[in-house]
């Protein structure tokens, strides 16, 4: 599955990733453990959250990935990430990269609103000179500025995803990943986050965003995965990808 003539930026041959998931109840007692142990029996069963999958994503372009919960997108997201180490298969990714949608994980609700500014840049790696130049702007492109010295945990979930998303777009990343980043806020700021997704790309930026939003997916993407039960379902042009979703759907073809 190639993007043809462009240089890849992102590109996966065979990938899988399998989770080991525990078959032992917590309480399990001696007897129990011993009959498991003589019959050979695993403590483990294997749950592929993702197989099969080969794709090249080329530098620019912006690619949806659709599919229903547990479908493995959040999986790939941190497999594109270094999070996660595929199973099985092999994967390239040339450029700087971080989660948009981790992000607030690591922001601290007791502290302010500004502290968390300062918090979510360290995550990102941006040197302290350069997040003291952008302050400004991040304040500016968040619309926090009346909420700067109240705690963070204060905040509604669609202000504090202003803050994680506004320092992400001024880190100086190659790499865009994102999950429903941009279903949070009011239409104005969505709008907003949406145009420096289109500048991202005219600079020349990768992202792979993963939405239920078939909408935006149509709007920003030339080309959408769909997963399926952890497995590639479609890759192709948005449009159709988004078809062929809601076929499966109607027809009951979701897994889950």
């Amino acid at each position: 599955m190639s993007t043809g003539a462009r240089e890849a930026a992102i590109a996966l041959q065979g990938v899988g990733k399998c989770f080991q998931l525990s078959t032992v109840n917590a309480r399990e007692g001696f007897l129990e453990t011993l009959a498991r142990l003589t019959t050979g029996r695993s403590a483990h069963k294997p749950l592929w959250a993702l197989r099969g999958l080969s794709l090249e994503i080329g530098q620019g372009e912006i690619l949806g990935l659709i599919g229903p919960n547990g479908a493995g997108k959040s999986t790939l997201l941190l497999l594109l990430a270094d999070v996660l180490s595929p199973t099985e298969g092999s994967l390239t990714v040339r450029g700087r990269t971080s989660l948009f949608f981790q992000l607030a994980t690591g922001l601290q609700p007791k502290l302010t609103v500004l502290d968390n500014f300062s918090v979510c840049a360290a995550l990102l790696g941006m040197p302290r000179p350069q997040f003291q130049r952008l302050l400004p702007d991040l304040i500016a492109f968040s619309g926090l500025g009346d909420y700067l010295h109240a705690q963070f945990g204060e905040l509604s979930t669609g202000l504090a995803a202003r803050l994680a998303f506004a320092t992400a777009i001024h880190t100086d990343l190659d790499i865009i990943l994102a999950d429903e980043m941009l279903t949070v806020g009011d239409e104005a700021f969505q709008g907003k986050c949406i145009r420096a997704f289109k500048e991202f790309q005219a600079q020349g930026k990768t992202m792979v965003l993963a939405s239920h939003s078939m909408e935006m997916i149509r709007g920003l993407c030339s080309r959408a995965l769909y997963l399926n039960a952890g497995r590639p379902a479609f890759l192709g042009p948005a449009e159709d990808a988004v078809a062929r979703f809601h076929e499966d759907m109607r027809l009951g073809g979701s897994n889950n």
